[in-house]
């Protein structure tokens, strides 16, 4: 099977490789948010699916999308990014989720970190510390798939 190289964004000698591209969806109820992100992660390599919120992220999970990771914004009209967070564990216990968010308060990270998100991301954030998180998480769920299999 080809390994698909991708950049690393925190300048590292190596790239990180993958078997396949990622997939990452990406809620937000912002178009232009969504959009940007949208573009800044395909720009990276990886695969990206936008949702406006968090009703539909559900509805493509349900129906059999799959995901390497979520990011999500934590305001959203019908359904925030606490709740979103809430059924995606039930669904999908070990799909990472990280949160973005303009309105970061100790409440509302600690609420979320509880609700198990991988990170916790503030804006206006850097595209370096965004896409390094992507990759960790990403790593993370690799290794953490490994060991699950190895016992």
């Amino acid at each position: 099977m080809r390994k698909i190289k991708i950049p690393d964004p925190v300048g590292h000698d190596q790239p990180v490789e993958y078997r396949r591209k990622p997939r990452i969806l990406v809620v937000d109820d912002e178009p232009e948010v969504a959009a940007a992100l949208r573009d800044l992660i395909e720009y990276e390599g990886f695969r990206v699916e936008t949702a406006e919120n968090g009703r539909q992220a559900l509805h493509y999970l349900k129906r059999g999308r799959r995901f390497d990771l979520i990011i999500t914004d934590m305001n959203m009209p019908e359904m925030d990014g606490l709740e979103l967070i809430r059924r995606v564990r039930q669904l999908k216990k070990n799909l990472p989720v990280i949160v973005l968010t303009g309105y970061a308060t100790f409440k509302s990270g600690l609420e979320a970190i509880r609700e198990g998100v991988y990170d916790y991301v503030s804006k206006p954030f850097s595209v370096n510390l965004l896409m390094n998180v992507v990759h960790e998480a990403l790593r993370d769920k690799r290794r953490s798939r490994r060991n699950t299999v190895k016992e």
